[in-house]
C-alpha cells in the first residue's frame, strides 16, 4: 500500500482525477485497500486547498473550537494501540482505519480522551465544543464517559455533526467534506500525539510534493 502513494500522486499531477482508481485496478487492490489510498493521497489541488486552512496550536488559544468527536477520537486510538497513522499528501495526519461508522471504544478510549483534554488544557481555546455522531450506537453512554473525564469541554450528542462543528470559528477534523467547508482547521491529532512522542508516519518528503509548499512541524505545534 504504501509503496503505491508515489505512483498515485505522480498520476494525480499528470491530470488524472480517478488516480486512486486506477491504481486500485491495475494492482487488483480490495475495496478497503482503495478507500486507504485515497486517504492517504489527494489530488494536488485538494491537497493545497486544504494544507492552507490548517493553522499552528497558538491559534486556537482564545478561539471558538468545533471538535469533530469520532474523527478525532479514532485517529488518537489507532495510533496509541501501535497502529500507524499517516502525514497525508494535504498535511493532514489520518488512520487508515474504517471503524467510524462501526465505532467501538478500544481499550485505548479512556487514554485517548485523557490526552484531548490534556491537549485542549495546553492551547486554551476560549470554548471547545466536542461533537459525536448519534446514530453511533452508544454515542450517549460514550459522551458520558467523556464528560467524566473532559473538562476544558463540552460534549454534545448531535445529528448534524458536520453542520454543528461549522458553525465555530476552528475546525477539528480530517474528514475532506468538513475541511472543504471550514475556514480554519486544526490537526489536534498530530498535536497530541507529538507532544507524547508519537511521530506519524511521513510518506512525503518534507517539502512536500507541491511547489513552493512545505510542511514544517514548528508551524503546526506552535
Amino acid at each position: 500500500m504504501e509503496s503505491l502513494v508515489p505512483l498515485t500522486y505522480f498520476l494525480f499531477t499528470l491530470g488524472f482525477q480517478d488516480s486512486v482508481e486506477i491504481v486500485g485496478r491495475r494492482f487488483s487492490l480490495r475495496k478497503m485497500e482503495v478507500i486507504a489510498l485515497s486517504k492517504l493521497v489527494r489530488s494536488p489541488e485538494e491537497s493545497l486547498r486544504n494544507s492552507l486552512k490548517v493553522v499552528p496550536s497558538k491559534c486556537v488559544t482564545g478561539r471558538d473550537l468545533g471538535i469533530d468527536g469520532f474523527n478525532v477520537l479514532i485517529t488518537l486510538e489507532a495510533a496509541l494501540s501501535g497502529q500507524s497513522v499517516y502525514v497525508c499528501s494535504d498535511g493532514m495526519v489520518r488512520d487508515l482505519s474504517l471503524a467510524y461508522s462501526s465505532y467501538k471504544p478500544s481499550d485505548m478510549f479512556d487514554e485517548a480522551v485523557h490526552l484531548l483534554n490534556d491537549v485542549l488544557k495546553l492551547l486554551k481555546p476560549e470554548k471547545a465544543v466536542i461533537y459525536l455522531d448519534s446514530p453511533i450506537s452508544k454515542s450517549g453512554r460514550i459522551a458520558s464517559r467523556m464528560r467524566e473525564i473532559i473538562s476544558d469541554a463540552e460534549v454534545v450528542v448531535s445529528k448534524n455533526v458536520d453542520s454543528d462543528i461549522l458553525e465555530h470559528e476552528v475546525v477539528a477534523s480530517s474528514d475532506s467534506r468538513i475541511i472543504s467547508r471550514a475556514s480554519c482547521i486544526v490537526d489536534l491529532p498530530r498535536i497530541a500525539l507529538e507532544r507524547i512522542g508519537i511521530l506519524p508516519k511521513s510518506l512525503f518528503p518534507s517539502e512536500g510534493w507541491i511547489p513552493g509548499l512545505r510542511f514544517d512541524r514548528s508551524t503546526q505545534n506552535g
